[in-house]
């Protein structure tokens, strides 16, 4: 925790030391799956991303890119019976991007860096036998852990003000505490985006 909270301090630091260019709109769509040693009993699960970007030119088309997002993630399993796990989180990613500018209303974007997510709400739902359930941890009971962190990679398209982007994100860590099921979060993650 400690290092988590010297990180932020860091990324606040830097920030502040900034000055802030461009505040991009997003919304999007996610292909997301759970990854790892039964991920091929998984398909993948459409959802929706929505939030803001905030970019602040630390040198010359180098930028660092804190954002906030509302992501829905999951995977739709097959395993015996037909289950959607449904796991909607509160993103803050913090991207280090390079911005190349091809002629003035036109550049290419790229970014990576790391993302840090909380679960907000989510059900996993038994389609064959009509039993859900809260898909994170609640009240002692066994469930997806709520915190998660990962990285991202991407590239954007700008077209004077309006953004087009796909990236990807995979956790670092494990979803549940089971040793026989380590599964981690993988999202594709398609965005239009529009420059205030």
């Amino acid at each position: 925790m400690k290092k988590l909270l010297a990180l932020f301090a860091v990324i606040a630091i830097t920030i502040s030391a900034a000055s802030a260019q461009d505040v991009c709109l997003r919304a999007g769509m996610n292909l997301a799956n759970h990854i790892g040693d039964v991920g091929s009993y998984n398909k993948v699960k459409v959802g929706l991303n929505i939030g803001a970007t905030v970019d602040f030119e630390l040198v010359d088309d180098f930028y660092i890119r804190p954002g906030l997002l509302f992501s829905m993630k999951g995977c739709r399993s097959n395993v015996g019976e037909d289950i959607f796990v449904n796991q909607n989180y509160i993103e803050v990613p913090v991207f280090f991007a390079y911005k190349l500018d091809l002629n003035g209303d036109l550049g290419l974007d790229f970014q990576t860096g790391p993302y840090f997510a909380l679960g907000a709400f989510g059900k996993t739902k038994n389609k064959s036998n009509k039993t859900d359930w809260k898909s994170f941890k609640h009240d002692g009971n066994d469930g997806i852990h709520r915190f998660d962190f990962g990285w991202n990679f991407g590239v954007g398209l700008d077209v004077d003000q309006f953004y087009f982007g796909l990236g990807y994100e995979f956790g670092f860590l494990k979803l549940h505490d089971a040793d026989n099921w380590k599964q981690k979060n993988g999202c594709f993650m398609f965005n239009f985006g529009y420059y205030l």
